[in-house]
């Protein structure tokens, strides 16, 4: 596992998505990407069992983002027609 996951980075990829957002979602998501690469290299130097817990945890947040966005996607496009 290495950097923000790829499902995860598609989002930040949208056509115009400037139009739509609050903050600069693609410079956030790149420093997370940074983060994360610091915390799998920290990862790898603990025991087994924590490192497998904090890459269970990158992932299902990952998995958590990717899902939290796809169902405002749905939102918006039932409710701003």
């Amino acid at each position: 596992m290495s950097g923000v996951d790829g499902q995860v980075t598609d989002l930040y990829k949208l056509p115009d998505i400037e139009q739509y957002e609050d903050l600069h979602l693609l410079t956030l998501s790149e420093s997370c990407a940074a983060l994360e690469e610091q915390v799998y290299k920290i990862a790898k130097a603990l025991p087994g069992r924590k490192r497998q817990v904090i890459e269970a945890y990158i992932s299902i947040r990952n998995d958590l983002e990717v899902e939290t966005v796809k169902t405002a996607l749905r939102w918006g496009k039932c409710h701003y027609k």
